[in-house]
This record gives C-alpha cells, structure tokens and sequence, in this order.
C-alpha cells in the first residue's frame, strides 16, 4: 500500500539533501582548489624571488643570496630547498641540503621559459613540491648598458632552478576539509532526515486528526459534522464535501428507517385483521352470519397484502436501473391507450397535436401515467376535473402534465417528501386503498427513462410534470 507520507518524506529528503550535497561538493572543490592553487603560486612567487637575485655581468653570473633574510633555507625551522643549475654543472644550491645525506634535488630538463610543478619527497623525509624553471638571468646595468651600445656582447647563460618547499601543512588542510565535508554531509542528511519527517507529519496532522473524527462520527447523530478548528485550505473543500456527502447518506438513513418502520406498519395491520378474524372463526365455530364474510374479508386482505408486497417489489427492482428504451411511440395514443381502461369520468385532455414522436420504454410510460392519474383522482374533490396535458416546452422536450385540485392542503415540506415510499398526508393512514408507493414508482420509472418528475404547488393546485428527453 503506497503511504503520502512516506512518499513525501523520502522525495522531500531526496531533493534537498541532493541540492544541499550539491552546494557542499561544489564548495569543497571550489576550496580545495584554491588553496592548491595558492600553494602553486606561493611557489612561483619565491622562485620568482630566487630568480631576481641571480645576475650576470662581463665577469660572469652572480647570485646575491643572504641566508639571513631567508633563514628557512638554513634548516633550522620547516626547512625550505632551492637549487641551480647551469650548462655546466650545479651553480649554487642552499645550506638546508647540506644537512642530510641527500643533498642535491632531482634535476629537470626543461625549455627556457618552461616552468614545472612536481610532488616528491624532500631530503628531510617530508611530502612536498617542487618548482622547476629555466631562465636567463638578468644584466647588471654596466653589462646592460654595453650590451646596448655594442660595446660588448656577453654571453647570456641559461639556468636551471629548482625550488622546494613541504605541502604537509596544505594536505592536512586539505585532508581536514575533505573530513569536515564529510561529517558536514552525514550531519546534515540526518538533519535533513528529521526536519523533514517532522514538517510532513506536522503538515499531515489536520489530515489524521480529520480521519480521527470520521471515525468517530455517528451517521444516526443528527448534529454530527465534522469541523476543523484550524482551516486548512487544502482540506477545506474536502471537509465540505465529506459534510454534504454525510448529510445525503444521513437522510438515506432515516428514510430507510422511515420506510422499514411504514411497511412493519402497513403490513401489520392486514396481519392483525387476519389474526383477528381467525381467533372469530375459531371461538364461534357455529356462527353463519360470520362465515358468510369470513371468505371474502380474508380474500379482500390477502389481495391487499399482495399488492403492498408487489409495488414494494417493483420499486425496489426500478429504483437506480436504467431500462432500455427501443418503443417507438406517440405521447398522446400511448395517454389515450392507457387511460382508457381507466374511468375517465373525471379526466380532461389538453394534448398538443402534432407533437413529435419519441423512443423510450412503454411499459414505464404507462405506469408513470396510470400512477400520476390515480393520484390525482385520489386526492382531488369528488368533483374536480384532472387535466391531462402535452406540449413540447421552450428546452424543445415533450412534456406530459397531470394537473389537480387538492383535497387537503400541502405545505412545502410535504412537497419535499410527495416521492418518499409509503409516506402518506394521513399519518392515521386511515385509507385502505392506498399505500403511498403510486409516487415512488413513477419517480424511480421516470429515472429509469432518463426522465425528469417534478411537481409545482400553486395555491391549491397542483401540477405534476414529465420532461422526456
């Protein structure tokens, strides 16, 4: 199962720690290098230096070096090294090589101009760099002078000089970089490692707290919603979506309990009928007057049995499926067809002629139509006119209309619940006829279809409408 915080925590650990690496990798190689490269230059500055103090003159050259400015080259403390070489043969070298054993570098050919950085082993043991450059030295300015002038044309010597110096003290620098960088690395993976656990499971806490109170939440409480006391702007719209979704299935609740509750009822009261006339027949086994209805009241209460049984049935197998229309009919011939099995003596029609022809269920049609008929009749005045109607409306949809004055007056709440099964005005449910299913049978129909059932009040009449599309 894939976990929105795992996930979080490991691309969030992930990209930072691979950007924050980045940044440090670039860093420690960005001062890696310079420090190298401030080494290297340290050594072309002094064998730079070294090189300024050799001259050469009619005489021949000279190098005018003082160990006491640059006791480094005496050996006492971190010794340094330096020699020259000329086209015959070493020229000078210093007096730190005369204290060990070794006491001459390496020599280096090399171009004039050329110039060569080179780890080794210096004579003392330790790690270090060597510089090597070949030059020419300058002219003093008498030679200079003649030079220019013709006078004379010395020969210019070529020398070799070889400068040393230990790189211990830089590769421990290097060295403790490299180990602060690391420990740098792991510290802040595992920095990184907690922070982020613990901005997502702060940031995922409303998430948990609100799955908390689902779970707690009781759809039979009429009061429960669920409330955020921090908003967050994220869950906010799915805090209302749970709230309306909670609502629905609350009123499915209660109209499913509703609805058990009516058919215990309505089917209690032909069973107690039953029982009752049975526990007569029994105790006056001899009575004539009562065993010439005993038959016919059983038959009467059996039948409505049967029919409360069936409509239950056929709403339920309506309700949510979709029925295939293929019947290709006219509104008006399938009203007239059906009603006319019916007593039309309170019914008049106001059917639009010329209405085009439509392709839906007709088994559907015919059952909205008898139901939303027999309705009318039912709760209309005994001498009221039901009127039947058809047109095809402005939206350009065929609609059927069954318009009625009312017998007793509805309020708006009874509007709202005209379609629930077996609701009834009566709440005596003193009719024996009647069951309130006629309504829910022909609004769970009129789904099937893909049809819209409305109803409209207006003052005492009403009006119920079948938009066919």
């Amino acid at each position: 199962m894939k976990s929105i915080r795992s996930k979080l925590v490991f691309t969030l650990s992930i990209a930072i720690t691979g950007l924050v690496l980045g940044i440090l990798l670039a860093t420690d190689i960005a001062v890696d290098n310079w420090i190298d490269n401030e080494f290297n230059r340290g050594l072309h500055s002094k064998a730079g230096m070294l090189m300024t103090l050799v001259h050469e003159d009619e005489e021949g050259v000279a190098f005018n070096f003082s160990s006491e400015f640059m006791p480094e080259f005496d050996g006492q403390f971190e010794p340094e090294y330096f020699q020259i070489w000329t086209e015959e043969g070493v020229f000078t070298r210093s007096q730190s090589l005369n204290l060990f054993a070794l006491k001459n570098l390496k020599f280096e050919e090399l171009k004039l101009g050329e110039a060569k950085i080179m780890t080794t082993q210096l004579p003392d043991g330790r790690d270090g760099r060597i510089i090597y450059t070949r030059f020419q030295p300058q002219l003093d300015s008498h030679s200079h002078r003649n030079f220019y002038n013709g006078v004379s044309r010395p020969h210019h010597s070529t020398l070799t000089l070889a400068y040393a110096a230990s790189s211990e003290e830089v590769d421990f620098i290097l060295w403790l970089i490299d180990v602060i960088f690391i420990v740098t690395t792991v510290t802040v993976i595992v920095f990184i490692r907690l922070f982020v656990r613990k901005s997502v499971d702060s940031s995922l806490a409303p998430l948990n707290k609100l799955n908390r109170d689902i779970s707690r939440l009781s759809i039979a409480d009429k009061n429960a919603i669920i409330v955020v006391e921090e908003p967050v702007k994220e869950l906010q719209p799915i805090v209302n979506s749970l709230n309306a979704f909670i609502k629905e299935n609350r009123q499915l609740y209660f109209r499913e309990k509703r609805l058990t509750s009516d058919i215990a009822h309505e089917l209690k009261t032909p069973i107690a009928e039953l029982i009752n006339m049975a526990e007569v027949a029994i105790r006056f086994p001899d009575e004539k007057e009562f065993e010439a209805d005993f038959k016919p009241e059983v038959l009467k209460i059996s039948q409505r049995l049967k029919s409360i049984v069936s409509n239950l049935l056929l709403l339920h197998k309506y309700s949510n499926e979709a029925l295939p229309k293929q019947d290709a009919c006219d509104l008006n011939q399938v009203i007239m067809r059906t009603l006319e099995r019916c007593d039309l003596e309170r019914v008049e029609f106001a059917l639009q002629e010329d209405i085009p022809a439509i392709v839906s269920n007709l088994f559907a049609l015919e059952s909205i139509i008898i139901n939303l008929v027999n309705n009318a009749k039912q709760y209309s005045p005994e001498k009221s006119v039901v009127t039947v109607s058809t047109l095809l409306n402005k939206e350009g949809k065929l609609q059927l209309s069954v318009t009625n004055e009312l017998k007793i007056p509805l309020t708006d709440e009874d509007i709202s619940q005209l379609f629930d099964p077996l609701w009834q005005k009566d709440s005596a449910r003193t009719s024996s006829d009647n069951f309130g299913l006629g309504l829910s049978i022909a609004k769970a129909l009129s789904t099937s279809i893909n049809a819209e059932l409305n109803v409209e009040l207006n003052d005492e009449i009403i009006t119920f409408s079948l938009k066919l599309k």
